[in-house]
């Protein structure tokens, strides 16, 4: 019998490469409509509202959802489809910000602002992503519009990734 030394065991690296429904997604990306998906949640009322501490709630939460991290690297030719990395320069600021709330502050003002920033295409360099703490609005409440690339997430895959970023400590901030 034979007995395989430790020092020769072979490691197998897993490639995450791009689907072919992700390749469709990104090849039907237009200067004027990227496929994008977003929605608005409207969060409670609390003290006043603090970027940083929203930061970080969110920053925590996204370790559960690795792809958020990640960014799509094109293979060389010849070589397949673009592979899933992990973005070694993920910094959550570049994906955070507070926009105010157009006057009146009302809900169409609010669906008006969701509608400008889910359209805003996704820089491609960096994992497809973005949130826009909404403050401003006309209650006093804080609104939140998270914008995925649909390579993230579709409908269903949308919603469990609110599931993980959002509930009741996200929504008072």
């Amino acid at each position: 019998m034979r007995v395989r030394s430790p020092l020769r065991r072979r490691t197998r690296s897993v490639v995450d490469r791009a689907s072919s429904a992700d390749l469709v997604m990104l090849a039907l990306d237009r200067p004027d409509m990227a496929e994008q998906v977003g929605g608005i949640l409207l969060l409670g009322r609390g003290p006043a509202f603090d970027l940083g501490t929203a930061e970080a709630t969110l920053a925590g939460r996204i370790q559960a959802v690795p792809r958020l991290r990640q960014r799509l690297m094109p293979a060389p030719l010849g070589c397949g489809r673009p592979v899933w990395i992990d973005d070694v320069d993920f910094n959550i600021t570049r994906h955070v910000r507070q926009v105010p709330c157009p006057a009146p502050g009302d809900e169409q003002a609010l669906l008006d602002l969701g509608v400008r920033l889910v359209a805003d295409p996704l820089p491609r360099s960096g994992p497809l992503w973005s949130a826009a703490f909404v403050t401003g609005l006309a209650d006093g409440k804080v609104a939140l519009v998270l914008v995925l690339h649909h390579v993230l997430a579709d409908g269903i895959g949308g919603l469990a990734v609110l599931n993980v970023l959002v509930d009741n400590v996200l929504s008072d901030p």
